[in-house]
């Protein structure tokens, strides 16, 4: 398969098509010329397997470092992004799909009596699924065997995806019965606020934005703003702003053709000179040498 850019609408969700209308299931795999994965959403869950070195995982208001041999659950519109740790090298791969693959139709008994509630859950945003606990090293070890059937393809390997699957979140849900439980928190609210506030960075991040611009998408305050953003993501909205114009940095310097200035440009940053220094505090190295040493890999989703 050809690279598939991360293309997202004005309300950040992904608007790249997981697979087919008829088995809505697709795989992906990252390496280290990956770089970072900007915050974004989509309607499927996604899956992730890491292969080799750890990775920094933020899906919703949580944080996880994944470890070679482990898994990672991010449930339906959570917004959710990768980083890589400077100096460790990883590989993972994922499988993103919608959730109608394992419920079927909307009203069946899968699909109002497990999958709902766990698709409505606040506490189960994500799950990490670890090495050292029995029935959570059997789910990882299903989500390696589903990417590699859905990327080999062998015949009938639709069933064998689907029967995969479902054994991780039949393990999931009759492991998770006490945070099914739970109700809505005010942390779902501020997580909704603040995905209006990126719908707007996202449509606008070429051009300056202001920390107060974000607020009057959700009619907040400044100081608000600024507060929802480190509740919700972790970091303030400056920090933010550079994190995602760097990762888009990384896709045109492996994709595309343009001058360092150009890039520089086109991703928003006051200048090429603070956009190199940036980018070496991130990297490590400077985006000439970045682009230097890096080729795009195949099934690679780049954040553009």
């Amino acid at each position: 398969m050809i690279s598939t850019p991360i293309r997202v609408d004005e309300k950040g969700r992904e608007l790249l098509n997981h697979g087919t209308l008829a088995f809505p299931c697709a795989w992906y795999y990252s390496g280290p010329n990956q770089g970072d994965v900007p915050w974004h959403w989509h309607e499927e869950i996604e899956l992730v397997y890491l292969n080799r070195g750890t990775l920094q995982c933020s899906v919703g208001s949580r944080r996880f470092l994944l470890c070679a041999g482990e898994a990672l659950f991010i449930n339906t519109g959570i917004p959710h992004a990768f980083f890589e740790e400077s100096g460790i090298p990883y590989e993972e791969s994922d499988i993103v799909f919608h959730p109608r693959l394992i419920y079927g139709d909307v009203g069946s008994i899968l699909y109002d009596k497990y999958m709902l509630p766990l698709m409505r859950c606040p506490s189960m945003a994500g799950h990490v699924f670890h090495t050292d606990t029995d029935w959570q090293k059997e789910a990882s070890l299903s989500i390696k065997d589903a990417i590699t059937v859905c990327k080999n393809k062998p015949d009938l390997y639709e069933f064998t995806v689907r029967s995969l699957l479902t054994n991780v979140f039949t393990l999931l849900l009759g492991h998770s019965k006490d945070q099914l439980e739970q109700r809505e928190t005010r942390a779902s609210f501020l997580m909704e606020r603040v995905k209006r506030m990126l719908d707007y960075f996202h449509s606008h991040y070429q051009e300056p934005v202001s920390v107060t611009q974000l607020a009057e998408q959700a009619s907040i305050c400044k100081r608000e703003c600024q507060r929802d953003f480190k509740k919700v993501l972790g970091l303030t909205p400056t920090q933010y702003f550079e994190q995602y114009r760097l990762a888009m940095s990384v896709h045109l310097l492996t994709e595309s053709r343009h001058s360092i200035i150009e890039i520089a440009d086109q991703c928003g940053f006051q200048s090429p000179s603070y956009f190199t220094k940036l980018f070496r505090e991130r990297y490590g190295v400077t985006p000439s040498a970045f682009r230097l040493h890096n080729e795009p890999a195949d099934n690679i989703r780049f954040p553009v």
